[in-house]
This record gives C-alpha cells, structure tokens and sequence, in this order.
C-alpha cells in the first residue's frame, strides 16, 4: 500500500484523463464497462503482502486494509460494483469514464476511483481517500470458479499465505497440505480451513487466526493461533483457550496443536 496527498491524486487522475484522451484518438480503444470488467477482481497488493509477511494482521497493521477484499461487476448490474469482506456484501454506484471508474459518495462525501489498464497489467488501480492520506491498490481478475467474491479472495490469499507442502514435526510426520480452495490435507480431525480477515473469528489482536472443520460433522469448527516463522519455513498452529465462554472473544494463547515443517522447494 502506497499512501499519496489529495494533491497527489488530482495529478494522478489528471495524467489518467490525458492519456484517456490520448486513446480516444484511436477507435481500437475499449471502453471500460461492467461487460468488459466482468467477474470477481481481488487486491492483489494486499494478498501478495500477506504472504510476504505470513500474517494477514501484518498486512492490515503494517500497510492497510482494502476498502473491499472484492469488486464484483456484472453486464445484468451496469451501473454498480458488488463489494465483499467477508459475509458482508454491499452495492455501491459505479460511474465509468472510458478507463476511469468512480464510485461517488463512499462516506456520503468522497469518492473512490478506479483506474483500468486494459493494455499491459490488466488491472484496476483503487486510489482511496475517504480516510484522509489516499490508499493505493491494485485488484487482479480472479480466475477461480468461485461464484462469490469473498471466496474468489479467499482463494488468492491461501495460495499466496498457506502454499506448499508441510509436513508434522517428529519423526514419520505425516505430510499436510492447504490448498487454495480451502481444503487441508494430511491433519487429523479436519478437512477444511479459513484464515481470518476479520468479524467474530478476530478474537487475538496480535495472532493470526484460523478455523478449521471436519465437513462431515456439522458443528466441527475450531479456531486455532498460528504463525510463520521469519523464513516461512515452518508453521506453529496453536490451541485457543477460551477463558470465559460467556464473554465473547475472551480468548488465550494455549499449546502448540501443530508444528508443520515446511518441505524444501515445495
């Protein structure tokens, strides 16, 4: 995340709205629309960050939480851009300015914009000053089959954070394996995982946290601490205790459930 002055992005959208007239002039030029965008775009910064630092909190604390993990348009919606984190969804209008989109009023004042670089990167680049200093990020096209927004993030970041071959610490350590849709591999008692971004599973404010099931048994889940080591070549996965099951997020780190090994050039 790059933070950039108001002026900064007057200039910025000043030299986007040069080089728009600049491909006005040539009758190849793709009009940006919800046709042209559409699917689930995902912010590629952030997720890349998140598996540089092996920590979904680094990457909000260190650097910023997008302003959605997802941006979801559809030709049957022209006029909106579907937002996702995590179980919330919301529309927000969406007006389009050849490579230029803007979403007006984010906090009933300001606007979002968006610019699409149709050309090279494929991508769209949010500059957001709604909070004062402009956040800067990029989202990508996903390219899961995933047919809801925060899923198709979902999936980007356990590719970028959990991937790779672990194996159990100990000697004839079964070997584990997340996958980028969600499934792990290898541990006993469970089958599934979701790595935090946020809402009632952020019960640690200093550890990343985890939650996995056993898709045969309802009622299964169970959230687990973990953490990478400074080389991401090993994974602890720790036991939360709640203290007190009447008060919510009344949590305490426990013992290690997991200590994975990660396998060399995997």
């Amino acid at each position: 995340m790059r933070t950039i002055p108001a002026f900064g992005v007057l200039l910025l959208l000043t030299l986007a709205a040069c080089k728009n007239d600049s491909k006005s002039n040539n009758s190849n030029a793709e009009q940006t629309s919800a046709t042209t965008l559409a699917g689930f775009w995902v912010p590629i910064d952030f997720v890349a960050r998140a598996g540089k630092e092996g920590s979904v909190l680094k990457a909000m604390n260190n650097y910023n939480k997008p302003y959605s993990y997802a941006l979801g348009f559809d030709s049957a919606s022209p006029d909106s851009v579907s937002c996702f984190n995590g179980f919330e969804k919301w529309k927000m209008p969406v007006i389009y300015r050849k490579d230029t989109l803007e979403i007006p009023n984010v906090n009933g004042r300001l606007s979002i914009y968006l610019i699409y670089d149709p050309e090279t990167n494929k991508d769209l680049t949010m500059f957001n000053g709604v909070h004062g200093k402009t956040e800067i990020n990029r989202y990508t096209l996903s390219r899961s089959q995933s047919m809801n927004g925060y899923e198709a993030f979902l999936t980007a970041l356990n590719n970028s954070m959990m991937g790779g071959n672990f194996q159990s610490a100990g000697k004839g350590g079964d070997q584990v394996r997340f996958t980028p849709d969600g499934t792990v591999k290898g541990l006993k008692d469970y089958d599934k995982y979701e790595l935090c971004t946020g809402g009632d599973c952020a019960v640690m404010p200093d550890l990343d946290v985890i939650t996995m099931k056993d898709s045969k048994k309802p009622g299964s889940e169970q959230m687990f601490g973990y953490h990478f080591s400074a080389k991401k070549d090993s994974l602890l996965i720790y036991n939360l205790v709640n203290q007190n099951p009447q008060e919510k997020g009344n949590y305490a780190v426990g013992t290690v459930a997991h200590t994975l090994v990660k396998k060399a050039g995997k």
